[in-house]
């Protein structure tokens, strides 16, 4: 609770210790549904907070039930953004001199041919995908990158369980047609 430091007012402090103390569950159940990860949910917690500091104003005037959905909205964008980001980082990772890079190669039937032609259609469905709005984008990474089950994708997105097949569907129709316009 060092972040408490930051705040200038008494009550600022006040509100700020009962929104952690009536929150940081959440958060923390929150932020490790979407990671899985138990070594930066901490780290994490104390990022959502931070963000929240600056929205002090805004959430005063909240009821408590928009006030649960600020903190899990806040909660579930910073752990998002974390993700993407060691996504990136892993992408361009370094390999050191005991890495085997033959272990990362792709070894495609057809030889040559068929590894540009999937390097192709990998670009095409690429920029398809990123011409997608975002939320779609996001559903389709947290399914396929990610590996989410149709349960996580519909807490995270905050849309029904029962509902996440069609907006799959949705999306992937979506990326065919876009891709179907370009070779056209």
């Amino acid at each position: 609770m060092i972040i408490m430091t930051a705040l200038a007012n008494d009550n600022d402090k006040d509100f700020m210790v009962d929104l952690y103390r009536n929150y940081y569950g959440l958060v923390k159940k929150t932020v490790y549904n979407i990671t899985h990860d138990t070594n930066v949910v901490e780290d994490l917690i104390d990022d959502t907070f931070l963000k929240l500091i600056g929205k002090i104003p805004l959430l005063r005037t909240f009821e408590s039930c928009k006030t649960a959905a600020y903190v899990v909205y806040t909660s579930r964008s910073v752990a998002i953004n974390f993700i993407k980001h060691r996504d990136v980082e892993k992408k361009h990772m370094y390999y050191g001199e005991d890495t085997d890079l033959a272990e990362t190669v792709i070894d495609l039937k057809g030889g040559v041919e068929g590894m540009i032609i999937s390097q192709e259609e990998a670009s095409e469905m690429k920029e398809a995908i990123l011409r997608l709005p975002e939320k779609e984008k996001d559903l389709l990474y947290f399914k396929y990158v990610l590996e989410m089950d149709n349960e996580e994708l519909a807490e995270v997105l905050g849309i029904k369980p029962g509902s996440v097949r069609q907006y799959l569907t949705r999306a992937r129709r979506k990326v065919q047609k876009l891709i179907h316009k370009e070779v056209v």
